[in-house]
């Protein structure tokens, strides 16, 4: 598995927030995350399968940093939160989030927003096919 990220390049994109415990584990899931964002992206990567490119190797770091930190936020490891609005423990009652089935309302609760916006300013999202 590749990650994207250290948590010393975490503690540089967050600036004055902490890193907290576990961030080493969202770190791997926020990989996780972007490298399904990045499939079809076409870049030039090493042994490792990291990106040799450094503006596209910083793009996919900040991304990663982003997406570490949305999951923390978000308190929502596995995702499966996102499928409900509202949960009761007492006498058990949920209710069931409507937007599931569309699909941008499953991407958008997914990946943080400012992750999304790195990778497509710096042209890794939207994926477009490269034709020879």
């Amino acid at each position: 598995m590749v990650v994207y990220a250290t948590i010393s390049d975490l503690e540089n994109y967050l600036v004055t927030i902490p890193v907290w415990p576990g961030a080493d584990r969202h770190l791997q899931q926020a990989s996780e995350d972007i490298d399904e964002l990045l499939i079809g992206a076409v870049y030039d990567v090493d042994d490792d399968h990291l990106p040799t490119d450094p503006r596209i190797a910083d793009a996919i770091k900040r991304a990663t940093c982003a997406q570490a930190h949305y999951i923390r936020e978000r308190g929502d490891e596995t995702g499966g939160k996102a499928q409900f609005t509202n949960v009761s423990v007492g006498s058990i009652s949920y209710s069931r989030n409507r937007l599931i089935s569309e699909s941008k309302a499953r991407t958008s609760s997914k990946y943080a927003d400012r992750a999304l916006t790195i990778l497509k300013t710096e042209r890794l999202l939207p994926v477009s096919p490269r034709t020879y």
